[in-house]
């Protein structure tokens, strides 16, 4: 059974991943779908720190963002502590 996922990003991050794809010669959605089923055997999510000037313009859309009702970066990381000590792996002996 398939479903649609929707949700909200940058136009220009959209069409350049979906060109990286076509160079690659797999289908958008395919990518998309590798990303979550990688993010669920995982159980981690890599985010990176851009020390640039692209710093200032992304942390400018994460305020306008928060303002806007979109979950915050101090909100996600409490999410994300949450969601891993929900579904932590008993550690073994």
């Amino acid at each position: 059974m398939q479903t649609t996922v929707m949700f909200k990003t940058d136009k220009k991050l959209k069409e350049a991943a979906q060109k990286t794809a076509k160079a690659l010669g797999i289908p958008f959605s395919a990518m998309l779908n590798e990303s979550m089923r990688e993010f669920v055997r995982r159980r981690e999510i890599t985010f990176k720190v851009f020390e640039d000037v692209e710093d200032e313009v992304w942390a400018e859309k994460a305020l306008k963002a928060e303002k806007e009702g979109y979950i915050g970066v101090r909100e996600s990381d409490i999410f994300m502590k949450k969601l891993r000590n929900k579904h932590a792996q008993p550690k073994s002996r």
